[in-house]
């Protein structure tokens, strides 16, 4: 019994030294990755100031997509919009937005629910239904409305409602709101 415990205490020494070897040479790796790090950070190009702001105003630009047939709002609008930094992108009839849908993305609509040529409320709800654009913010516009077109609007899933005559001022400060914090 004597020479098992001798063989087993061996054993342990032999065990403990692989595992403090191992120890070390996992603390040695994390030092080399460390090193290699820093020396890939340093040798990294540094980005001049005015470069890197160039850079992300372009990634920053939001694009509203905006459904109506109003040409009159279109030249105002769109340069409020441009004015607060954001694009607007105007679908007037069916085969403009099947234009604008299939070329530029978007992060935020703006649509008149009652367009003869496009179901506004099942168009929101397909949007809220696909899991890729659920979480778009779509805004209504229209005339002044009864709460039965109002709540309508909400339960096909849109996110607020703007009535017309518009105040473009409330109207940029709302869609800058959604685009901020959604």
């Amino acid at each position: 019994m004597g020479k098992e415990m001798a063989g087993s205490k061996k054993e342990n020494e032999q065990a403990n030294l692989k595992i403090s070897e191992l120890i070390l040479s996992a603390r040695s790796l994390s030092y080399q990755i460390q090193r290699l790090r820093k020396e890939r950070f340093l040798s990294e190009k540094v980005i001049d100031l005015t470069e890197y702001r160039k850079l992300r105003k372009t990634r920053q630009v939001k694009a509203v997509l905006v459904i109506d047939d109003d040409e009159e709002m279109k030249e105002p609008f769109s340069k409020a919009l441009e004015k607060k930094g954001y694009q607007a992108l105007f679908g007037g009839d069916l085969e403009s937005l099947a234009k604008i849908i299939e070329s530029h993305s978007f992060d935020l609509v703006l649509m008149n629910p009652g367009l003869n040529w496009l179901d506004g409320f099942e168009f929101c709800r397909l949007m809220k239904g696909n899991q890729f654009l659920r979480d778009l913010p779509i805004i209504f516009i229209s005339r002044e409305a009864p709460q039965k077109e109002i709540r309508k609007a909400f339960e096909s899933g849109c996110d607020d409602y703007v009535s017309k005559p518009i105040k473009l001022e409330r109207l940029v400060r709302t869609i800058k709101y959604f685009l901020e914090n959604y």
